[in-house]
C-alpha cells in the first residue's frame, strides 16, 4: 500500500513539474504590466505609413453589439501570422473588453454579444505579424472605446 502512495505521489510532483515548466515556456501565457498577454512592441520604421484604427460600436440585437473596425494604412494577414520578421503595416488586432483580452481580430467586423451591465471598455490594438504591438514613436497604434 505504502509502495503505492508513493508512486501516485512521485507521478504527481513529476506531472507538476512538467506542468509548470510548460506552462511558464510558452510565450503566449506571459503578461505585461497591464495584465494583458504580452509578445512585446514593434517600433514602425519612419519611412512607413502609421497605421491607425478606428472603432465603432452598434447595437446589434436585443442586449448585444457588434464591432466594427477601420482601418488606415494597415491590412489583415491572417495567413501570415507567426512569421518571426515584424511587418509594420499587416497583421491582425487584438480585441480588450475591460483590460481583458477577448480575441484576436482578422477581419473589420466581431460580434461582441452581449456585455457586462454598466460601462465597457473596449480596446483594439494592431499587432504585427509577429504578434508584438505596433508603436510609432511612444504611440500605441490602437483604440479605445467606452460604452454604458
Amino acid at each position: 500500500m505504502m509502495k503505492k502512495v508513493r508512486s501516485l505521489i512521485s507521478f504527481i510532483v513529476i506531472f507538476l513539474g512538467f506542468f509548470y515548466f510548460y506552462t511558464s515556456q510558452n510565450p503566449h501565457n506571459q503578461t505585461g504590466a497591464a495584465g494583458h498577454m504580452s509578445h512585446g512592441y514593434v517600433e514602425i520604421p519612419k519611412e512607413n505609413e502609421i497605421p491607425s484604427v478606428g472603432v465603432t460600436v452598434s447595437p446589434d440585437g436585443p442586449d448585444t453589439w457588434l464591432l466594427k473596425l477601420d482601418l488606415v494604412h494597415f491590412t489583415f494577414a491572417p495567413e501570415k501570422v507567426g512569421e518571426r520578421q515584424p511587418s509594420y503595416n499587416e497583421g491582425h488586432a487584438h480585441l480588450y473588453i475591460n483590460g481583458k483580452k477577448i480575441s484576436r481580430l482578422y477581419g473589420e467586423y466581431y460580434h461582441l454579444g452581449k456585455l457586462k451591465e454598466g460601462r465597457n471598455e473596449i480596446t483594439i490594438t494592431l499587432n504585427s505579424n509577429n504578434h508584438g504591438a505596433l508603436m510609432a514613436g511612444e504611440n500605441p497604434c490602437r483604440q479605445q472605446r467606452s460604452l454604458k
